[in-house]
Parts: C-alpha cells; structure tokens; sequence
C-alpha cells in the first residue's frame, strides 16, 4: 500500500521552533514529547504533584497507520503503550491561552484539546477509548 509506505519513512515533526517561542512568551506550563511509553508515561513526567491529567481519548485523532497496526492484531494497551497514536507532543497549558498558543502552528500540526488537569494523586487518567476506524 503506497499511502501506508509514505507514512512509515515520514520524517518525525520536532517542534523546538513553536515551544520555544511559547516559552520565551510564557505561555505553557509544561510539554512533553510522546515516544517510547506512550501517552500515558511520558505525560506523568510533567505533571506536579497532587495532580492529574485527565485524558479523553475519544478526542485523539489517530492517522490510519494507527488504524492498520491495529486492525494486526495489537491490543488497544499494547497500542497506548507503544505507539504514541498520532499524539507526538503534549502541551500543558492554561485553556484561556489555548487561542493564541494555537497560532504558532502551521495548518497540519494544529494543537487540539485532549484532556484537563485537575487536583488528585493518579499523575494521569485515561478515559474512553480511541476510535480507530
């Protein structure tokens, strides 16, 4: 399949330029690069502690190369252990910056909202599940 060739040699997306601009205008709390361990573990490395981030997964939107590892047989844990869905950064930030921190991306690297951070001890909480097709 050509289309599942091109996304396997896509050269990863580092977003140095845009953090640090956030950073020189203070305007995350926290970020975190998702490789290796998945969402859930590289997240809970930035989260302070007595709090939690709450994720939605019904709002990840995983690329179909996510779709065709999954339709071979690796379990949704497997999946969120893995590979990082489509999520490759995460930024922590204050929701009513989320306007203006959206405008130091291009079209196709777009932040969007996946999850809050409230008060609790979990470090990080997946909820619901990511739709696959």
């Amino acid at each position: 399949n050509y289309y599942l060739k091109n996304e396997l040699i896509k050269p990863t997306k580092i977003y140095v330029k845009e953090v640090l601009s956030l950073i020189d205008k203070n305007l995350i709390n926290g970020c975190a690069n998702i490789t290796g361990g998945g969402l859930s573990e590289n997240i809970k490395r930035v989260i302070p502690k007595n709090l939690f981030a709450e994720i939605d997964l019904n709002k990840v939107k995983a690329p179909k190369i996510f779709s065709w590892l999954k339709e071979n047989g690796i379990s949704n844990n497997e999946m969120l252990k893995t590979f990082n869905c489509g999520i490759g950064f995460c930024l922590i930030v204050n929701k009513k910056k989320f306007r203006k921190i959206s405008k130091y991306f291009s079209k196709p690297y777009k932040p969007y909202v996946i999850g809050k951070i409230s008060k609790g001890k979990h470090k990080v909480k997946l909820n619901g599940s990511i739709n696959w097709i």
